[in-house]
């Protein structure tokens, strides 16, 4: 056996963010191997310094010497991947799944172990195969007719490119908080140096991946201090898009993409835009992330947002009273298009800050009438807000059915996660937390981490429902869904006729919504569907019942 050496002596995985296996003793990256794993990884690492000389002995040109051991280096990194003891089991498909799908490295309490030298899934030999299957997929022959890209590894706020010499600049940025990516990727690194280290000491020069730089908002990284944090992030993000701005021609533009929720994200990804001089002129909004991957950090969306950004030419300062007429109206637009385009839930609302940066970022500042200016944070909660009346049209009913109407509008009765509900009842809700909604007024169905909205049938044991005249409006309609479902016609037009309901439009716009959003087969629509049918029946009803009781 070949002695590992290094390993134990490597410096601690630390407290990042998505690590958590340190607070089980798994102190070195070395750790998140077995015996006999790290034999075979250091063997493989082993095996790239005879694959160079090898070659050397063939007198290979050695540019593509350095090509073919790259190639390799990932090999090793993708068998590292599937090869440690942090992996788990996918009792359907039979396979070994990587613990990265969470883009982590959360703890097992077993793993599976593959077998390195069979050709099965996680097998070294079924890693090669998957390494030159990418290469032969992206070396078609009419690949040489293209002009070659140039990869460079360096800090995005100094790129090695002259001023106005490029149409356009794509980046994808880290996404604030949510993934620890320099630490992550030390997993990989480690066994890149061992095997890459003597060919590119350039790159591999630090014992593990450089982090100081990097533009995150972790607060690890500044001893636990959440506002430095973010102000990292912000002036690194702004910096990095001024150096865009530099590089792009005067009619260039910058493609920001942006997979992240929370209002915090946004307002630092805006501040930058800001300082660096740029605004948003186009949003699009592109399904890029799987469904099926495991997600760590629940402020992930399913679609990334696209926003395209130019110089930005900044007018006098406008009144918080005007920009809010211009932010709903574009977010109005906005919510329709995008609506049609299929996006919903917290998508649908993240992609309307687009748009509204658009209009706030035509000004030098936003005031209020006492001239005390506007900040961005505020401004993309007006931004929730319009997005909020965009959806619910001109309802007006009571926060619940509100919040209700809403939902239904942007998930129908699908499984959504749970901090989606509370981002959605942050919008539209009202003052009572998501908690108090879902569990004591029972207009959600809470199962662990998931949440959907409760249909009638969730709620026909809440005593009482819709019989205290000042209930809910969605309470008042279940309750009428009830008498129907139960053939209690008299009973259906004395309650709506003694509530008023029959002719409040708010009642019936909030049973259409749910006919126009509601699964046709489900007993909810076919109920609300019989009840929109009878409306004018159930008025002739009441005003025989009227007059007959005044007749009494």
């Amino acid at each position: 056996m070949p002695e590992i050496t290094g390993n134990d002596d490597e410096e601690s995985v630390g407290n990042s963010t998505g690590i958590r296996v340190h607070l089980y003793g798994m102190k070195t990256w070395g750790s998140l191997f077995n015996p006999r794993q790290l034999v075979a990884m250091q063997t493989y690492a082993d095996c790239l310094r005879d694959a160079l000389e090898e070659m050397g002995k063939h007198a290979l040109d050695s540019e593509y010497r350095k090509a073919i051991l790259t190639y390799l280096g990932l090999w090793i990194d993708r068998i590292a991947l599937r090869g440690c003891n942090v992996v788990l089991w996918d009792t359907v498909g039979q396979t070994i799944v990587q613990p990265f799908g969470r883009q982590a490295i959360p703890m097992v309490w077993d793993y599976p172990e593959v077998n390195p030298f069979n050709d099965i899934t996680g097998s070294a030999l079924a890693q090669l195969e998957y390494v030159l299957a990418v290469v032969a997929h992206e070396s078609p022959p009419s690949i040489s007719k293209l002009n070659s890209a140039r990869v460079l590894r360096g800090d995005g706020a100094k790129l090695p490119l002259r001023n106005s010499e490029v149409d356009i600049v794509v980046t994808d940025p880290p996404y604030f908080d949510a993934i620890s990516y320099a630490d992550l990727s030390d997993f990989f690194y480690v066994w890149l140096k061992r095997g890459l280290g003597d060919t590119f000491p350039d790159i591999f020069a630090t014992p593990l991946t450089p982090k100081s730089e990097e533009a995150t908002a972790l607060r690890h990284r500044h001893k636990g201090d959440v506002e430095k944090a973010k102000e990292h992030f912000s002036t690194k993000l702004a910096a990095c898009f001024a150096e865009a701005k530099r590089a792009c021609k005067a009619d260039g533009v910058l493609a920001v993409m942006f997979a992240h929720q929370s209002t915090e994200a946004w307002t630092g990804l805006i501040n930058a835009l800001f300082e660096a001089e740029l605004t948003v002129t186009a949003t699009y909004p592109i399904d890029t992330e799987l469904t099926t991957q495991l997600k760590a950090n629940v402020s992930a969306l399913a679609s990334s947002i696209t926003v395209i950004c130019r110089a930005r030419e900044v007018g006098a300062a406008a009144s918080f009273k005007e920009v809010r007429r211009e932010i709903d109206d574009v977010v109005a637009k906005s919510v329709h298009r995008f609506f049609e385009y299929g996006l919903r839930g917290a998508d649908l609302i993240v992609a309307c800050y687009g748009p509204a940066v658009g209009v706030f970022g035509r000004y030098e500042r936003v005031e209020r009438a006492d001239g005390s200016i506007v900040g961005v944070p505020e401004l993309l909660a007006l931004v929730r807000e319009s997005a909020l009346k965009a959806i619910a049209g001109v309802f007006e009913g009571d926060n619940l059915s509100r919040l209700y109407f809403v939902w239904a509008n942007l998930y129908g009765v699908g499984e959504q996660a749970w901090d989606d509900a509370r981002l959605v009842v942050q919008v539209g809700g009202g003052a009572e937390s998501a908690m108090d909604v879902a569990n004591n007024r029972g207009l959600f169905v809470v199962d662990g981490s998931t949440v959907r909205l409760a249909l009638l049938a969730d709620r026909t044991d809440r005593r009482n429902l819709g019989d205290d005249p000042s209930a809910p409006l969605i309470d008042q309609l279940h309750h009428a869904m009830m008498h129907w479902k139960n053939e209690e016609r008299g009973e259906i037009v004395s309650f709506l006729w003694q509530r008023q309901l029959l002719d409040d439009a708010r009642f019936w716009k909030l049973a259409q919504a749910l006919f126009e959003v509601l699964p046709h087969e489900t007993e909810d629509w076919k109920l609300v569907s019989a009840l929109l049918g009878e409306r004018e029946t159930f008025k002739t009803e009441a005003k025989k019942k009227e007059g007959q009781e005044r007749l009494l």
